[in-house]
């Protein structure tokens, strides 16, 4: 008998049916998450960025899941995830081939800028040296672009890569013991660095601004002004509730919520995706 190791689906948990409801009204909006990178990456442990995460696990497994980020879900297809470049994360422990690949690319680049920066700093201004420092800038401009190009997309990378075990912060702080993230075959999507300097947004903050609640909402709410996750209920999979009584409460949401853009018939079909997770953990 065939075991599946992963899922078809891409599943969003959360710990409250408002918050499941709001993501069905609304789509999924990118929060602002803290990861920790000690002893992975060089001068990097503690960085704020945004995110929408999602775990690839057979329902008949997510009982340790749920523990953690709640009993409600959505679960979209891989189809849509791809679509809308959700990405499956790198785990990596210190000292491993990827994190001392990654190390020593930073480590080079940055290198490479101070050594620039020195050049232009160290030469004395005068009319020959000003023409000098003219030519260079042209001879280097287009150069100094890539090297950044590698930069802020090597900044990019970074975030999709997850220590395979290590500290997890969760209603304000850090659990006792490691976590082993391994286990929770995260999908991810971060929008780019790029994207959030058009918007005006930083594309990461220190822990303090993170776990200040109030000044966290405010990151969060500009954040959504800006970028969201939407879906069609043809994009649907799942949606787990709870427990069984909540299900006919939610079928009349998914009525108000869709019943002006969806046929009688893909009504049908979305409730039938209705299951609880009473049934997932007492029959899989």
């Amino acid at each position: 008998m065939e075991v599946n190791l992963s899922s078809n689906t891409l599943f969003h948990f959360t710990n409250e049916k408002k918050y499941l409801i709001s993501i069905l009204k609304n789509g999924l909006y990118v929060r602002y998450s803290l990861e920790n990178y000690q002893n992975l990456i060089n001068n990097k442990a503690e960085i704020v960025f945004p995110m929408a995460c999602f775990c690839d696990i057979p329902l008949s497994h997510v009982k340790n899941h749920t523990k953690t980020y709640g009993r409600y879900a959505i679960g979209l297809t891989k189809e849509w995830g791809m679509k809308n470049k959700v990405s499956p994360v790198i785990y990596s422990y210190p000292n491993s081939e990827t994190t001392e690949i990654l190390n020593y690319v930073f480590e080079n680049i940055e290198r490479f800028f101070d050594i620039e920066l020195e050049k232009i700093q160290n030469v004395k201004l005068n009319k020959s040296t000003e023409k000098l420092i003219e030519h260079y800038d042209e001879r280097d401009r287009e150069f100094g672009k890539k090297i950044s190009g590698v930069y802020n997309n090597l900044s990019n990378f970074i975030r999709y890569i997850k220590p395979y075990e290590g500290k997890f912060y969760r209603n304000g702080n850090y659990l006792k013991s490691n976590v082993k993230f391994y286990d929770e075959r995260e999908w991810r999507f971060t929008p780019t660095r790029d994207f959030l300097s058009s918007v005006g947004i930083k594309d990461s903050y220190i822990k303090d601004l993170y776990i200040d609640p109030i000044k966290r909402r405010a990151l969060n709410i500009k954040l959504a002004k800006h970028i969201k996750l939407n879906f069609e209920p043809k994009d649907i999979r799942f949606i787990i509730v709870e427990k069984d009584k909540e299900i006919p409460e939610m079928i009349n949401q998914l009525e108000k919520i869709f019943g002006n853009k969806s046929t009688s018939n893909d009504l049908k079909l979305l409730s039938t995706r209705l299951i609880s997770m009473e049934q997932i953990l007492e029959d899989l």
